[in-house]
């Protein structure tokens, strides 16, 4: 501990170049020639954007180079540190993990949170800020593939590309309809309701939509494994190495249900209109289910 020559000064623990990361205290003031410039941000995002119309190029863009800067000294290449970027702009600290993880081999994921700003004038596949970020992350992870299997290649080497890529996500309601109890109802007003009912997922949704709405609802993270399977015909999808399975067929039959229950899950939820008003098969499927151990429901 250092007191100063008069013994009057603020305590502080002197650090050797030994000790601390890449041979210096990181400093308050970084120079262009280590983390960038403006000019240099702005050529990085025209190029991975794409874009056509130089109106909608954001004018306070960060550096690549800035990112990873901070992205050394405040994460360990081995530990999985997950990097929270919740005005993720055009993507940049998106596209600096990526980048710092191909040089140092590290494992670091991130996740990036943006507004679907209208940009100035749409065009191809830009029409906001957020698909912005998204092309952005595309461009760069392609850049990377071709690059890393230029090097396999020219090595004639057999080994395989580590898996890239990206979850766009994006906050909707529910979908499931919501039964409407409000008020009092006459006979052929329930019966008119519970007819809509009949299919209970809204029309516009895709599977990947109820999928994730039902990870969700299980308990599980949006970043949990999700694997396709085909059991007797029919798909599915094996969450967590298998942990959950998750069917969303429209029809389901007995081979498909007893295909399912053999995987061993801990958990199955299928759509209960696949079972296409057959309360029986669907009470004897709880119950094989149930001897195998396995939590059944159906939304």
């Amino acid at each position: 501990m250092w007191w100063g020559e008069s013994g009057d000064n603020r305590p502080r623990l002197k650090r050797f170049l030994s000790e601390v990361k890449e041979g210096a205290v990181p400093q308050t003031l970084w120079k262009h020639e280590l983390v960038g410039h403006t000019q240099e941000a702005k050529k990085e995002l025209i190029k991975y954007s794409a874009f056509t119309e130089t109106e909608n190029v954001l004018n306070s863009v960060k550096p690549v180079r800035l990112i990873q800067r901070i992205l050394r000294i405040a994460t360990n290449p081995a530990n999985a540190d997950i990097v929270l970027d919740f005005f993720a702009g055009s993507a940049v600290t998106g596209h600096a993990v990526l980048k710092q993880n191909l040089e140092d081999g590290g494992n670091r994921r991130f996740i990036l949170v943006q507004l679907p700003e209208i940009l100035p004038k749409a065009e191809p596949n830009l029409a906001t800020i957020y698909d912005i970020g998204a092309a952005r992350l595309r461009n760069v992870i392609s850049e990377i593939a071709v690059a890393e299997r230029g090097k396999l290649d020219g090595i004639g080497s057999s080994e395989t590309l580590p898996t890239l890529g990206f979850r766009k996500l994006k906050l909707a309601s529910s979908n499931f309809k919501i039964w409407d109890g409000a008020g009092n109802r006459d006979a052929s007003e329930l019966q008119k309701q519970l007819g809509l009912f009949a299919e209970h997922l809204l029309a516009e949704r895709t599977n990947s939509d109820v999928l994730y709405e039902l990870i969700l609802k299980a308990g599980l993270p949006l970043s949990v494994k999700v694997e396709e399977a085909e059991v007797a015909g029919t798909a599915v999808y094996l969450i967590a190495n298998g942990m959950l399975v998750i069917c969303l067929a429209r029809q389901l039959s007995l081979e498909c249900l007893r295909g399912i229950a053999e995987m061993k899950p801990q958990k199955v939820i299928c759509l209960d209109v696949a079972f296409g008003g057959n309360d029986q098969l669907k009470t004897n499927t709880l119950l094989e289910m149930k001897s195998h151990g396995i939590e059944f429901r159906t939304v």
